[in-house]
Protein backbone atom coordinates (compact mmCIF):
# COMPACT_ATOMS: atom_id res chain seq x y z
CA UNK A 1 0.00 0.00 0.00
CA UNK A 2 1.23 3.55 -0.81
CA UNK A 3 2.23 5.80 1.92
CA UNK A 4 0.50 9.34 2.26
CA UNK A 5 2.92 11.24 0.88
CA UNK A 6 3.21 9.35 -2.32
CA UNK A 7 -0.66 9.30 -2.30
CA UNK A 8 -0.84 13.24 -2.27
CA UNK A 9 1.87 13.28 -5.22
CA UNK A 10 -0.01 10.59 -6.97
CA UNK A 11 -3.16 12.84 -6.77
CA UNK A 12 -0.75 15.90 -7.98
CA UNK A 13 0.24 14.38 -10.96
CA UNK A 14 -2.54 13.02 -11.63
CA UNK A 15 -4.89 16.23 -11.73
CA UNK A 16 -2.82 18.93 -11.05
CA UNK A 17 -3.97 22.54 -10.61
CA UNK A 18 -7.26 24.10 -11.32
CA UNK A 19 -6.00 26.26 -8.55
CA UNK A 20 -2.78 27.30 -10.55
CA UNK A 21 -4.41 26.65 -14.00
CA UNK A 22 -6.48 29.74 -13.56
CA UNK A 23 -3.27 31.86 -12.57
CA UNK A 24 -2.07 31.31 -16.12
CA UNK A 25 -2.74 34.88 -17.88
CA UNK A 26 0.90 36.20 -19.07
CA UNK A 27 1.62 36.01 -22.42
CA UNK A 28 4.80 33.98 -21.43
CA UNK A 29 2.68 30.34 -21.66
CA UNK A 30 4.28 26.73 -21.05
CA UNK A 31 1.26 25.69 -22.78
CA UNK A 32 -2.96 26.72 -23.52
CA UNK A 33 -6.08 25.43 -23.59
CA UNK A 34 -9.14 26.72 -25.52
CA UNK A 35 -7.50 30.11 -25.11
CA UNK A 36 -6.72 30.14 -21.21
CA UNK A 37 -3.17 29.90 -20.52
CA UNK A 38 -0.71 28.20 -17.90
CA UNK A 39 2.25 30.49 -17.52
CA UNK A 40 6.03 29.26 -17.08
CA UNK A 41 6.03 31.30 -13.87
CA UNK A 42 3.03 29.34 -12.64
CA UNK A 43 4.58 25.98 -13.68
CA UNK A 44 8.44 26.93 -12.23
CA UNK A 45 6.48 27.58 -9.06
CA UNK A 46 4.81 24.39 -9.07
CA UNK A 47 7.73 22.19 -9.50
CA UNK A 48 10.05 24.24 -7.06
CA UNK A 49 7.49 23.30 -4.56
CA UNK A 50 6.62 19.90 -5.15
CA UNK A 51 10.47 19.15 -4.94
CA UNK A 52 11.28 21.24 -1.84
CA UNK A 53 8.24 19.10 -0.56
CA UNK A 54 10.08 16.13 -1.52
CA UNK A 55 7.00 15.06 -4.42
CA UNK A 56 9.49 14.79 -7.15
CA UNK A 57 12.90 13.14 -7.63
CA UNK A 58 15.72 15.91 -8.07
CA UNK A 59 18.66 14.49 -9.10
CA UNK A 60 22.12 16.92 -9.73
CA UNK A 61 19.68 19.85 -8.56
CA UNK A 62 17.44 19.14 -11.28
CA UNK A 63 13.81 17.91 -11.89
CA UNK A 64 13.89 15.63 -14.83
CA UNK A 65 12.15 16.66 -18.24
CA UNK A 66 9.87 13.60 -18.21
CA UNK A 67 8.38 15.16 -14.28
CA UNK A 68 8.21 18.45 -15.35
CA UNK A 69 5.95 17.08 -18.91
CA UNK A 70 3.82 15.03 -16.38
CA UNK A 71 3.64 18.14 -14.08
CA UNK A 72 2.62 20.10 -17.16
CA UNK A 73 -0.07 17.80 -18.60
CA UNK A 74 -1.72 17.95 -15.52
CA UNK A 75 -1.85 21.55 -14.91
CA UNK A 76 -3.66 21.25 -18.52
CA UNK A 77 -5.70 18.94 -17.48
CA UNK A 78 -6.78 21.00 -14.62
CA UNK A 79 -7.80 23.71 -16.29
CA UNK A 80 -9.73 21.39 -18.44
CA UNK A 81 -11.73 20.52 -15.36
CA UNK A 82 -12.65 23.88 -14.44
CA UNK A 83 -13.53 24.95 -17.99
CA UNK A 84 -16.20 21.45 -17.61
CA UNK A 85 -17.48 22.16 -14.90
CA UNK A 86 -18.53 25.56 -15.90
CA UNK A 87 -19.79 23.79 -19.36
CA UNK A 88 -22.24 21.93 -17.22
CA UNK A 89 -22.90 23.85 -14.66
CA UNK A 90 -21.31 22.75 -11.46
CA UNK A 91 -19.15 24.58 -9.44
CA UNK A 92 -16.52 23.43 -6.61
CA UNK A 93 -18.01 24.32 -3.39
CA UNK A 94 -17.09 25.44 0.19
CA UNK A 95 -18.16 21.96 1.16
CA UNK A 96 -16.10 20.40 -1.00
CA UNK A 97 -12.54 22.26 0.01
CA UNK A 98 -13.75 21.72 3.87
CA UNK A 99 -14.17 17.66 3.15
CA UNK A 100 -11.07 17.75 1.46
CA UNK A 101 -9.16 19.57 4.55
CA UNK A 102 -10.57 17.70 6.78
CA UNK A 103 -9.35 14.52 5.17
CA UNK A 104 -5.80 15.55 4.44
CA UNK A 105 -5.43 17.20 8.33
CA UNK A 106 -6.11 13.17 9.16
CA UNK A 107 -4.28 11.58 6.53
CA UNK A 108 -1.07 13.69 5.28
CA UNK A 109 1.41 15.63 6.83
CA UNK A 110 1.90 19.06 5.20
CA UNK A 111 4.01 20.27 7.75
CA UNK A 112 6.60 21.01 4.87
CA UNK A 113 4.29 22.30 2.20
CA UNK A 114 3.58 26.19 1.35
CA UNK A 115 0.39 27.34 1.72
CA UNK A 116 0.24 27.35 -2.28
CA UNK A 117 0.92 23.84 -2.22
CA UNK A 118 -1.33 23.49 0.39
CA UNK A 119 -4.02 25.36 -1.00
CA UNK A 120 -3.06 23.58 -4.34
CA UNK A 121 -3.60 19.92 -2.93
CA UNK A 122 -7.33 21.26 -1.61
CA UNK A 123 -8.44 23.01 -4.94
CA UNK A 124 -7.61 19.65 -7.31
CA UNK A 125 -9.29 17.20 -4.35
CA UNK A 126 -12.48 19.32 -4.22
CA UNK A 127 -12.61 19.55 -8.22
CA UNK A 128 -12.58 16.23 -8.12
CA UNK A 129 -15.70 16.01 -6.07
CA UNK A 130 -17.14 18.42 -8.22
CA UNK A 131 -16.74 16.40 -11.09
CA UNK A 132 -18.16 13.54 -9.79
CA UNK A 133 -21.06 16.31 -9.72
CA UNK A 134 -21.33 16.11 -13.47
CA UNK A 135 -24.34 14.33 -15.26
CA UNK A 136 -24.07 12.28 -18.74
CA UNK A 137 -25.96 14.68 -21.82
CA UNK A 138 -29.27 13.56 -22.59
CA UNK A 139 -29.71 11.14 -25.83
CA UNK A 140 -30.01 14.35 -28.16
CA UNK A 141 -27.15 16.30 -26.71
CA UNK A 142 -24.91 13.21 -26.50
CA UNK A 143 -25.92 12.31 -30.11
CA UNK A 144 -24.81 16.36 -31.38
CA UNK A 145 -21.47 15.62 -29.59
CA UNK A 146 -21.05 12.20 -31.14
CA UNK A 147 -22.00 13.04 -34.67
CA UNK A 148 -19.65 16.42 -34.30
CA UNK A 149 -16.87 13.99 -32.40
CA UNK A 150 -17.79 10.87 -30.84
CA UNK A 151 -14.06 10.91 -28.93
CA UNK A 152 -15.96 14.11 -27.05
CA UNK A 153 -18.11 11.96 -24.79
CA UNK A 154 -14.80 9.83 -23.43
CA UNK A 155 -15.98 6.60 -24.96
CA UNK A 156 -14.87 5.00 -28.72
CA UNK A 157 -17.30 2.77 -30.50
CA UNK A 158 -15.04 1.00 -33.33
CA UNK A 159 -14.88 -1.78 -36.06
CA UNK A 160 -11.66 -1.79 -37.49
CA UNK A 161 -9.88 -3.93 -40.18
CA UNK A 162 -5.84 -4.41 -40.17
CA UNK A 163 -3.68 -5.83 -42.88
CA UNK A 164 0.13 -5.97 -44.22
CA UNK A 165 0.33 -3.49 -46.60
CA UNK A 166 -1.23 0.34 -47.63
CA UNK A 167 -2.48 -0.75 -50.68
CA UNK A 168 -5.26 -3.70 -49.37
CA UNK A 169 -6.20 -1.18 -46.75
CA UNK A 170 -6.61 1.00 -49.69
CA UNK A 171 -8.46 -1.71 -51.58
CA UNK A 172 -10.97 -2.23 -48.70
CA UNK A 173 -11.57 1.67 -48.27
CA UNK A 174 -12.98 1.51 -52.24
CA UNK A 175 -15.26 -1.29 -51.63
CA UNK A 176 -16.73 0.44 -48.58
CA UNK A 177 -16.71 3.87 -50.84
CA UNK A 178 -18.64 0.98 -53.49
CA UNK A 179 -21.33 0.11 -50.71
CA UNK A 180 -19.64 -2.84 -48.66
CA UNK A 181 -20.52 -3.49 -45.24
CA UNK A 182 -17.57 -2.86 -43.01
CA UNK A 183 -17.77 -5.62 -40.81
CA UNK A 184 -18.03 -7.80 -43.67
CA UNK A 185 -14.99 -6.20 -45.05
CA UNK A 186 -13.34 -6.79 -41.75
CA UNK A 187 -13.98 -10.14 -42.51
CA UNK A 188 -12.69 -10.52 -45.75
CA UNK A 189 -9.60 -8.68 -45.42
CA UNK A 190 -8.15 -8.03 -41.92
CA UNK A 191 -5.41 -10.02 -40.23
CA UNK A 192 -6.92 -10.21 -36.58
CA UNK A 193 -8.05 -13.23 -35.64
CA UNK A 194 -11.64 -14.00 -35.56
CA UNK A 195 -12.14 -10.51 -37.96
CA UNK A 196 -14.91 -12.96 -39.22
CA UNK A 197 -17.06 -13.24 -36.15
CA UNK A 198 -16.52 -10.29 -34.81
CA UNK A 199 -16.66 -7.76 -37.77
CA UNK A 200 -13.67 -6.27 -36.86
CA UNK A 201 -15.69 -4.73 -33.34
CA UNK A 202 -13.87 -3.26 -30.63
CA UNK A 203 -15.78 -3.50 -27.30
CA UNK A 204 -15.44 -5.10 -23.70
CA UNK A 205 -17.12 -8.21 -22.58
CA UNK A 206 -20.68 -6.63 -22.61
CA UNK A 207 -20.35 -2.93 -24.30
CA UNK A 208 -19.75 -2.23 -27.65
CA UNK A 209 -17.56 0.48 -27.00
CA UNK A 210 -14.83 0.87 -24.88
CA UNK A 211 -13.67 4.62 -22.83
CA UNK A 212 -11.43 6.89 -24.17
CA UNK A 213 -9.11 6.66 -21.25
CA UNK A 214 -8.29 2.43 -21.67
CA UNK A 215 -7.46 3.01 -26.02
CA UNK A 216 -4.95 6.31 -24.83
CA UNK A 217 -3.15 3.71 -22.10
CA UNK A 218 -3.46 0.81 -24.01
CA UNK A 219 -3.52 0.82 -27.45
CA UNK A 220 -1.30 1.60 -30.05
CA UNK A 221 -1.10 5.81 -30.13
CA UNK A 222 -1.12 5.76 -33.75
CA UNK A 223 -4.42 3.74 -34.40
CA UNK A 224 -6.10 5.75 -31.20
CA UNK A 225 -4.96 9.22 -33.16
CA UNK A 226 -6.66 7.81 -36.15
CA UNK A 227 -10.03 6.70 -33.96
CA UNK A 228 -10.11 10.22 -32.87
CA UNK A 229 -10.03 11.68 -36.30
CA UNK A 230 -12.40 9.32 -37.94
CA UNK A 231 -16.47 10.12 -38.33
CA UNK A 232 -19.32 8.24 -37.81
CA UNK A 233 -20.18 5.37 -40.56
CA UNK A 234 -17.14 6.34 -42.83
CA UNK A 235 -14.65 4.51 -42.72
CA UNK A 236 -11.11 6.22 -42.32
CA UNK A 237 -7.53 5.50 -43.44
CA UNK A 238 -5.34 3.78 -44.00
CA UNK A 239 -3.79 4.35 -40.70
CA UNK A 240 -0.18 2.97 -39.67
CA UNK A 241 0.44 1.58 -36.73
CA UNK A 242 2.85 -1.07 -34.59
CA UNK A 243 0.35 -4.05 -36.37
CA UNK A 244 -0.05 -2.89 -39.95
CA UNK A 245 -2.08 -0.75 -42.00
CA UNK A 246 -5.78 -0.03 -40.29
CA UNK A 247 -8.91 1.39 -41.78
CA UNK A 248 -11.05 2.63 -38.94
CA UNK A 249 -15.06 2.76 -38.58
CA UNK A 250 -16.41 4.65 -35.76
CA UNK A 251 -20.09 2.98 -35.62
CA UNK A 252 -22.72 5.40 -36.06
CA UNK A 253 -24.77 6.53 -32.65
CA UNK A 254 -27.96 4.85 -33.62
CA UNK A 255 -26.21 1.69 -33.36
CA UNK A 256 -24.29 2.07 -30.05
CA UNK A 257 -26.56 4.63 -28.10
CA UNK A 258 -27.59 2.47 -25.41
CA UNK A 259 -23.33 1.18 -24.97
CA UNK A 260 -22.82 4.59 -24.60
CA UNK A 261 -25.47 5.76 -22.11
CA UNK A 262 -23.69 2.51 -20.08
CA UNK A 263 -20.33 3.48 -19.96
CA UNK A 264 -21.13 7.33 -19.42
CA UNK A 265 -23.49 6.31 -16.40
CA UNK A 266 -20.65 5.10 -14.66
CA UNK A 267 -18.32 7.56 -14.26
CA UNK A 268 -19.71 10.71 -16.49
CA UNK A 269 -17.68 13.35 -15.31
CA UNK A 270 -14.28 11.62 -15.71
CA UNK A 271 -15.14 10.04 -19.25
CA UNK A 272 -16.25 14.03 -20.34
CA UNK A 273 -13.39 15.11 -19.08
CA UNK A 274 -11.45 12.46 -21.08
CA UNK A 275 -13.46 13.66 -24.13
CA UNK A 276 -12.80 17.13 -23.55
CA UNK A 277 -9.27 17.39 -23.22
CA UNK A 278 -9.05 15.25 -26.42
CA UNK A 279 -11.23 16.92 -28.62
CA UNK A 280 -9.95 20.99 -27.26
CA UNK A 281 -7.26 23.28 -28.84
CA UNK A 282 -4.18 22.62 -26.92
CA UNK A 283 -0.73 24.30 -27.68
CA UNK A 284 2.34 23.19 -25.49
CA UNK A 285 5.76 25.66 -25.60
CA UNK A 286 8.05 23.78 -27.49
CA UNK A 287 10.09 23.63 -24.96
CA UNK A 288 8.38 21.24 -23.15
CA UNK A 289 7.39 18.82 -25.97
CA UNK A 290 4.08 18.53 -28.02
CA UNK A 291 0.99 17.50 -26.59
CA UNK A 292 -0.31 14.51 -27.61
CA UNK A 293 -4.33 13.71 -27.64
CA UNK A 294 -3.66 9.69 -28.48
CA UNK A 295 -1.94 9.50 -25.12
CA UNK A 296 -3.53 12.46 -23.20
CA UNK A 297 -0.53 14.60 -22.46
CA UNK A 298 2.48 15.87 -22.89
CA UNK A 299 5.71 13.72 -25.03
CA UNK A 300 8.65 14.62 -26.43
CA UNK A 301 8.44 16.09 -29.87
Amino acid sequence: MKNNSLAVKSALLATLAIFVAGCGSTSNAAAEINGRKISRAELEKTVTELSAAGQTPVVDGEVDGETVRSILSALVQGAATDQLLKEYGEEITQDDRESVETRIAQNTDTSTYTQHLKDLIVELNAGTLALARVKAPDAEKASEMYDKAPGSLGVLCVRHLVVETEATAKEALAKFDAGAEFAALAGEFSTEPNAKESGGALGGADNACITLAEYQSGFDADFTAGALLAKPGVAYGPVKSSFGYHVIYVRPFTEVSEDVSKLLATNAGVNLLTGFIATSKIKVDSAYGVWNAARGGIVTS
